[in-house]
């Protein structure tokens, strides 16, 4: 596996006065319109899908229609999920769409699809912003709307897609990481008496040992490890279908092989004839891979794990400890956990800072001094008073083997109550702050005529 990958410029795809398709460096494709009166910027996974939204924005031609005007949003579903189009999209493509689907489904059912009109898509995602939906999920089943009037477009049922412009509620794209805890959570979780559990709680933790993603761990089978070399290889991956080879470090074995003897002893009989590394069975009693969310879910239902914990967060745990921690560069970093474009970076580069830490320490020294000149300034001491009160300070600490806190005791109550005495003992007038003087002078004096001489 190369470790580091040439990162393409965009390419230029398609162009005419109008309208370009570019191809970006993460593989997507960026359609862009620039008219008077319209203005569009938008990714999609296939160039013949970018075309095909060009198509929509700027039709040379009214398209065909055939007389199907009365075709229901279900009956067009239930044609799209037997079609080849569906068949040949990957199985967790496939489940994603028929989830997302759902609320399409339950609000526009028994439409005609020749019915539904941009306004109807905006009234669904601002009913369920209303409801509290997560950005995510309202995206979700726009898209999974968006692909079945695509799919009518395609077999000339219907000559648009009205969800094509419709304004989506923005993501904010920020990792969450994992918190304390949760690793020793999951942990905890690997010794439940339930199977699904176990392997729920494995599957986490191998993601966050590995960097991959949870759907990868998912499909992978057995033969698709190398024990000798100690790597994996995920045949089917997020980017275009590619393979990827990483690594897998003592940690990680240890996980696969808990998992291997798992459901070889105890549960040898289910699950002899397959070779999915995380395999449960459905309704039928046939082997099938692990619906992970759903077994996180019932896990946090039941307080075996925090509620906050996601499959993904071991994933992002991963990255943001190797650009904190580690030497690697970008590159090496999305080779190992199968980014493809360095925008999918920049939510991970501020997590590099805490790595200057040590170079802001360099800078404390000075800095002490300027806060205990300033502290003396402002409450009306000379900057020596504050200095002998911050050693008086240290020599009772180091007396009762406490951690020097330097001078960061000037940030705690205790020393700025004690600094405000002084200061008020120490006059506000000139005079008075040299009467103060006179008498610090003659103890000073009287404690050096008294010390006894070596």
């Amino acid at each position: 596996m190369a470790l580091y990958p040439a990162v393409r410029t965009s390419i230029l795809r398609y162009c005419t006065r109008a309208m370009s398709i570019i191809e970006l460096p993460s593989g997507r494709f960026r359609l862009q319109i620039r008219r008077k009166s319209l203005s569009v910027d938008e990714t999609f996974d296939t160039e013949d899908e970018a075309k095909e939204a060009a198509d929509d924005y700027l039709p040379k031609k009214p398209r065909k229609v055939r007389a199907q005007t009365g075709l229901t949003f279900k009956t067009a579903w239930g044609r799209y999920r037997v079609s080849l189009k569906f068949k040949t999209k990957k199985s967790t493509t496939q489940r994603s769409e028929e989830t997302h689907v759902k609320a399409a489904l339950k609000r526009f059912g028994n439409w005609p699809v020749s019915s539904i009109e941009p306004q109807d898509v905006e009234a669904m995602i601002l009913a369920a912003l209303k409801k509290g939906k997560a950005p995510d999920t309202i995206r979700n089943a726009v898209a999974a709307l968006s692909t079945v009037l695509r799919f009518c477009v395609d077999r000339q049922i219907l000559s648009r897609n009205v969800c094509i412009g419709v304004p989506r509620p923005p993501v904010e794209r920020k990792p969450r990481r994992m918190a304390a805890g949760d690793e020793g959570s999951l942990m905890a979780a690997m010794t439940h008496p339930k199977l699904r559990f176990r392997s729920a709680a494995r599957l986490c933790l191998l993601v966050r040992e590995t960097g991959a993603r949870p759907g990868e761990w998912i499909a992978t089978r057995w033969p698709d490890i190398d024990l000798d070399r100690r790597q994996v290889t995920f045949p089917n991956t997020k980017y275009k279908n590619l393979p990827r080879t990483i690594p897998l470090t003592n940690a990680a074995l240890s996980l696969l092989s808990a998992q291997l003897e798992d459901i070889t002893i105890r549960h040898d009989g289910m699950f002899g004839d397959t070779e999915l590394v995380f395999p449960t069975w459905d309704a039928d009693g046939n082997a099938v891979q692990l619906q992970y969310s759903g077994t996180l879910r019932d896990m946090k239902k039941i307080g075996l794990i925090p509620i906050r914990i996601r499959a993904h967060n071991g994933r992002h745990e991963y990255i943001s400890k190797l650009v904190e921690d580690s030497d690697l560069d970008d590159s090496r970093i999305m080779s190992l956990v199968g980014h493809h474009s360095p925008v999918s970076m920049q939510i991970y580069t501020h997590a590099r800072n805490v790595r200057y830490r040590d170079q802001l320490e360099a800078l404390e020294p000075g800095r002490r001094g300027e806060r205990a000149s300033s502290l003396a300034q402002a409450a009306g001491l000379p900057k020596e008073v504050v200095d002998v009160y911050l050693a008086h300070r240290r020599k009772v600490q180091d007396d009762h083997q406490l951690e020097d806190a330097g001078d960061e005791l000037l940030f705690t109550d205790g020393a700025l109550k004690d600094l405000g005495r002084a200061a008020k003992n120490f006059g506000s007038t000139e005079s008075e702050r040299m009467q103060t003087l006179l008498r610090i002078r003659e103890s000073m004096r009287k404690k050096r005529k008294n010390a006894p001489r070596k």
